[in-house]
């Protein structure tokens, strides 16, 4: 069952925690290390965030977001969260956006964010595996839930921000590199592998140039007999246009968002597994730890509410892009038996791989992972969410009947983030 989406910004708020995670909590930082100052309760007022940061001098922070520009469905989320700061703090906290990455590469911004060019910004820790080899494991997990329009795929966002949380390799992680995480990962929705041509059987994957962006991705890519090409997403659409590369994998969100679909509308899933999910983190340096811990409240709460409307937003590009891949005359197919078993083989391999890693407790995150998906897609399904696997269905449906997500994303809030709240 899907209700229509008519809350406002206050029910936004429950949602919205899915998305920033404990930043100061998490990091190491408490009130006495960075700002100090008396906190305020979640779901406080503009006038008592404005009473506890009286004495602050106002600041300007520099964010980077991971949109290219304000508009589109990413965009505006991001843009929300900006003006929600400057409205709560009643100005004494402006955010000064960097669109289209005009500060650091999406595999820099945590350096940047280090030494201070940034204080907020986006990272996507795929292109640098070895600068996140914890998360890099459970990336290699991420193939082994099913693809779908949107029920396993919020389940999968919900089991796997659970395990990362938990998961304190990841936090030492960030530690080590001198940065506070906002969210160590966020799972975008599973990866579509988007052709030219219609790409199903181990036949049609024979000579075929994939773009792949991580190493899960090339692992895979190489059990099909296609040929991986390393390339970050930004370079595909002119590479497809071009016919240097034949498809690419990515979530649908980045291939309505950026066009990807008008040059690569033959779309292919597995039956019963994903190709991948790429995720992103966003990670916050002195300029926000050393606020005082009211300012860092704000943020969070504030960044929260942003990050809702983001979570509904990545099930409204999967209609987006099914209309989108039709009008270029695509469609949507699945992958053929004998490539379905050779993707198979391939994410057990992965499996293994984490397993035996030394980089965090492989059987431990495996199974912390297992048991959390199948939480949360019973979660789902308590609340209404389930899908048959109809991407062109759901799509034909979606404007009519658009997913509201508030009571799901409130339970992922309170089970998964309200304990890393800043305190």
């Amino acid at each position: 069952m899907r209700t229509a989406i008519t809350r406002g910004l206050a029910v936004l708020g429950a949602t919205a925690l899915v998305g920033l995670a404990g930043c100061a909590g998490t990091a190491g930082q408490s009130s006495e290390d960075a700002g100090g100052g008396d906190g305020v309760e979640y779901g406080a007022t503009a006038e008592e965030y404005q009473e506890a940061l009286a004495d602050m001098d106002p600041v300007t922070l520099t964010y980077q977001p991971g949109a290219q520009s304000g508009q589109g469905h990413t965009g505006q989320a991001e843009q929300t969260f900006m003006d929600r700061v400057e409205e709560m703090s009643g100005g004494k906290i402006t955010l000064e956006p960097a669109w289209g990455q005009s500060i650091a590469a999406f595999d820099e911004v945590t350096e940047a964010t280090a030494d201070g060019r940034i204080d907020i910004g986006v990272e996507i820790p795929i292109y640098t595996p070895s600068k996140y080899a914890a998360i890099n494991e459970l990336i290699n997990l991420a193939p082994s839930t099913p693809a779908s329009p949107y029920a396993t795929e919020i389940a999968t966002t919900a089991a796997m921000m659970e395990v990362a949380w938990n998961t304190p390799e990841i936090v030492e992680n960030y530690e080590s590199m001198g940065v506070a995480f906002l969210r160590p990962v966020m799972f975008e929705t599973s990866n579509a592998l988007m052709c030219t041509e219609p790409v199903t059987s181990l036949d049609d994957f024979a000579g075929k140039q994939i773009r792949v962006g991580s190493a899960s991705d090339l692992a895979i890519v190489e059990s099909l007999d296609a040929s991986p090409v390393s390339m970050q997403f930004t370079e595909a659409y002119e590479a497809l246009q071009r016919n240097t590369i034949d498809c690419t994998l990515g979530g649908l969100r980045i291939g309505s968002e950026y066009g990807f679909l008008e040059v690569a509308p033959h779309v292919t899933f597995p039956e019963d597994a994903a190709w991948g999910r790429s995720p992103t983190a966003v990670v916050a340096g002195p300029g926000y730890t050393n606020l005082p811990l009211a300012a860092q409240q704000l943020i969070f709460d504030a960044y929260a509410e942003s990050n809702a409307r983001s979570l509904e937003a990545s099930v409204a590009f999967v209609a987006d892009a099914v209309t989108g891949l039709q009008e270029n005359g695509g469609d949507i197919e699945r992958l053929e038996g004998d490539a379905n078993e050779a993707l198979h083989s391939a994410i057990d391999g992965l499996r293994e791989k984490t397993l035996s890693s030394d980089a965090l407790d492989g059987e431990d995150a495996a199974n912390r992972l297992d048991e959390a998906y199948g939480k949360w897609i019973g979660i789902a399904e308590e609340e209404g969410h389930v899908d048959d696997g109809d991407y062109i269905g759901f799509a034909d449906g979606y404007s009519s009947d658009p997913v509201d997500l508030s009571s799901y994303g409130q339970r992922m809030f309170e089970e998964i983030y309200l304990p890393h709240r800043p305190s």
